[in-house]
């Protein structure tokens, strides 16, 4: 490769010259545009995590428990891990990431998502998205980006928590027994959190939820999803995959 094609020293702030750092260097000055989506694949632009649940490490996770549980891969296609929760009311799985590593900054754009579906809708809490601390069930953390459903109803819920007080809102969607649904988090790196969720087969988007106020915007807070027994049965929670994306910040 001629020299002209990797990043040159002192060009000048009018030519920057910029490039996306790969096997091949990608010129991202020429045809920017077209770039600008790409380049937040890349580690030097972004920060992921991705997990199809190909395999599973606990070690990897940290999982808080109630009850002896489950969880184990499960054969399905795709890659699909199987969380089930022992036979008691209030046993319960959380599996979040092991260190708080996701932050709301201002200019820095977050999205998360998951695919998911649980045995019973009614009598079971689920919970996904953002959090302080290592789960939500036990108690309320003081700052979370979630979405949460609550024992004796179906109803999906969203909640944007700062500090321990917070905005609640119905998404008007009820779960419904193992069915897949996909649910989406962007934060826009202004002032906004929207809550996405989508219908599995063909990513119809069923509803959109926006927050604009408990925002936790001053701590780092965790990946995550959980499920609860809501009676002395055990409830089953499957994750196809999930994902959490953070534009690299610079603090």
């Amino acid at each position: 490769m001629r020299n002209d094609q990797f990043p040159q020293e002192s060009v000048g702030t009018h030519q920057p010259a910029l490039f996306i750092h790969d096997i091949d260097f990608l010129n991202y000055h020429f045809n920017h545009d077209k770039w600008d989506w790409f380049k937040n694949f890349v580690p030097e632009y972004a920060a992921r995590i991705e997990d199809h649940f190909h395999r599973w490490i606990a070690g990897e996770w940290t999982v808080t428990a109630v009850g002896a549980g489950t969880q184990a891969l499960t054969p399905l296609v795709n890659g699909v891990l199987l969380v089930t929760n022992a036979a008691a009311d209030n046993d319960a799985t959380e599996i979040l990431t092991m260190e708080e590593c996701f932050k709301l900054l201002d200019g820095y754009p977050f999205y998360a998502s998951i695919r998911f579906k649980i045995s019973d809708p009614t009598q079971s809490d689920f919970w996904f998205g953002l959090l302080t601390g290592t789960g939500y069930f036990a108690a309320a953390p003081d700052d979370a980006v979630i979405f949460s459903k609550q024992d004796g109803d179906a109803n999906l819920d969203v909640i944007t928590r700062t500090n321990a007080v917070q905005t609640l809102t119905d998404t008007g969607v009820d779960l419904v027994a193992l069915t897949w649904l996909r649910l989406g988090i962007h934060w826009d790196g202004h002032d906004t959190v929207r809550f996405f969720v989508f219908r599995d087969a063909d990513m119809y988007c069923l509803a959109q939820v926006s927050h604009t106020t408990y925002i936790c915007q001053d701590e780092e807070m965790r990946l995550g999803f959980g499920i609860m027994n809501g009676t002395d049965a055990a409830k089953v929670l499957y994750v196809d995959y999930i994902k959490g994306a953070n534009k690299l910040a610079i603090e």
